[in-house]
C-alpha cells in the first residue's frame, strides 16, 4: 500500500481549482436572494414581530442547493416551523429572484443535527412522528401481549380447580400407571 504525499501547494492548488467562478456567483445569488426573499416576510398578526424576516434571516443559513432541494439549517425548531409556514410564499421569492437556480423544494435541518431533515417532502413524515407512530404501535402490542398472558394465566388457572368426571380421572390414572410400568421393561 503506498500513500501520495503531496506538498501544500500542490493541496491548495488541487482543492481550489475545482471550484470555478460561475458556481461561487449562483452561490452568491442563491444566499443573496434567500436574505432578500426572507427580509419581505411580515408577521400576518398584529401582535407577532413585525421584524419576523429579519430575525429567519438571523437564524437560519443555507448549507445546499443540490437536485433543485435548497437544504437550510436552523438554530431552534420553531425558526423551522416559521420557515416551513411560509414555504410557498419563500420559493415562489426564489424562482422571481432567480429563475435558473432549479429550486424545487426546502428542506430544513436543525443546527448541530447533520440526519435529520424536515419538510423536505410534503409527503414525508418528520422523525419525530415516525417516532411516536412506532412508540404507540409497540404500546398497543404490549396491551395485547399483556391481556393474552393474563387470559393465559386464568385459563392455566381454571384449570387446575377443575375437577375431572370420575370416570376420565380412572382412565387418565390407568393410562399414567400403564406407561410407568411400560417404560420400566
Amino acid at each position: 500500500m503506498t500513500s501520495e504525499i503531496m506538498n501544500i501547494n500542490e493541496l491548495i492548488h488541487k482543492t481550489f481549482s475545482s471550484i470555478s467562478v460561475g458556481e461561487s456567483k449562483k452561490a452568491m445569488d442563491i444566499f443573496a436572494a434567500w436574505e432578500n426573499v426572507l427580509s419581505k416576510i411580515r408577521a400576518t398578526n398584529h401582535e407577532a414581530n413585525p421584524n419576523e424576516g429579519q430575525n429567519l434571516i438571523d437564524h437560519t443559513r443555507i448549507v445546499d442547493l443540490k437536485n433543485g432541494v435548497l437544504l437550510v439549517e436552523a438554530d431552534h425548531p420553531g425558526w423551522i416551523s416559521l420557515l416551513q409556514m411560509h414555504k410557498k410564499f419563500i420559493l415562489k421569492g426564489m424562482e422571481m429572484e432567480i429563475p435558473g437556480a432549479d429550486i424545487s423544494t426546502l428542506a430544513f435541518r436543525l443546527k448541530g443535527k447533520r440526519g435529520d431533515l424536515y419538510g423536505g417532502d410534503e409527503n414525508a413524515t418528520s422523525p419525530d412522528k415516525v417516532r411516536a407512530e412506532i412508540e404507540k404501535r409497540i404500546d398497543e402490542e404490549e396491551k395485547k401481549l399483556s391481556n393474552q398472558s393474563f387470559q393465559a394465566k386464568n385459563s392455566d388457572e381454571i384449570q387446575k380447580t377443575r375437577e375431572l368426571p370420575p370416570e376420565l380421572a380412572s382412565i387418565f390414572e390407568d393410562l399414567h400407571k400403564t406407561m410407568l410400568t411400560n417404560s420400566e421393561k
